[in-house]
C-alpha cells in the first residue's frame, strides 16, 4: 500500500513540475469570490475536520502543497488579490483535505464556498 501511495505521489509531483502557464479567461474554480481569510478559514475547518484522531498537526506532503496551489487556490476567483504568503497558507490546508479526503475534500470545500 505504501508503494502504491509512493508512486502516486510521485506521479502528481511530475505532474505539477510541468507548470503549464496560466491561459486568461475564467477561473476554473466554480466558485464565488471571497477574501482569502473566509476562504481560509473554511479549508481549515473542514481539514482539521477529516485529521485521524491523535494526529499532532496537519503537514501535508510537499507534492500536495504544489498541487493544491496549483489546481485549487490559483484557480480561486479572487486569487489575483492574495499575497504569495496568504496563498501558501490556504494551499497548506487545502493538501490537507487533498491528502485524507482526495477530490471530495476538494469537492466538499467548493461546496461550502458556494453554500456562502
Amino acid at each position: 500500500m505504501e508503494a502504491d501511495r509512493s508512486e502516486a505521489r510521485a506521479f502528481i509531483a511530475a505532474l505539477v513540475r510541468e507548470e503549464a502557464p496560466s491561459l486568461p479567461g475564467t477561473p476554473a474554480l466554480a466558485v464565488p469570490e471571497g477574501s482569502v481569510a473566509e476562504v481560509t478559514a473554511v479549508a481549515r475547518r473542514l481539514a482539521l475536520h477529516v485529521l485521524p484522531a491523535g494526529r499532532r498537526g496537519p503537514e501535508p506532503a510537499p507534492e500536495l502543497l504544489e498541487l493544491a496551489a496549483a489546481l485549487v487556490v490559483d484557480e480561486h476567483p479572487s486569487a489575483p488579490r492574495w499575497s504569495a504568503a496568504e496563498r501558501r497558507r490556504l494551499a497548506h490546508w487545502v493538501a490537507v483535505l487533498i491528502e485524507h479526503r482526495g477530490e471530495d475534500g476538494v469537492q466538499d470545500l467548493v461546496r461550502e464556498l458556494n453554500r456562502g
